[in-house]
């Protein structure tokens, strides 16, 4: 698999993730009974204009989270120690 083709899979795999939880909570809205009803309430509170755009920001940024997770996890640290030697410089005049 060539490295841009993986680059565009890991990103796609957590978009797909928001997709699933969003369609698993209307799915489960058609259930009979209690918890049907509990996920009806969700998908309508989820779906009112103002909170339209604040779920999907919220699962948005689950999603950056969970790429840069994904690339934390790959990569390793991205923290660097330096080891700076005290030499002297040539250009410098000596110390006396």
């Amino acid at each position: 698999m060539k490295k841009r083709t993986r680059m565009i899979l890991t990103g796609f795999v957590p978009i797909v993730g928001v997709a699933l939880v969003i369609l698993t909570i209307g799915w489960l809205g058609k259930v009979d009974g209690f918890i049907g009803e509990v996920f009806q309430k969700i998908t309508g509170i989820m779906f009112t204009p103002v909170f339209l755009e604040l779920t999907f920001a919220l699962l948005g940024l689950i999603a950056v989270f969970w790429i840069n997770n994904l690339r934390l996890q790959r990569e390793g640290d991205e923290y660097v120690s330096l080891e700076i030697e005290d030499e002297p410089d040539e250009l410098s005049p000596p110390k006396s």
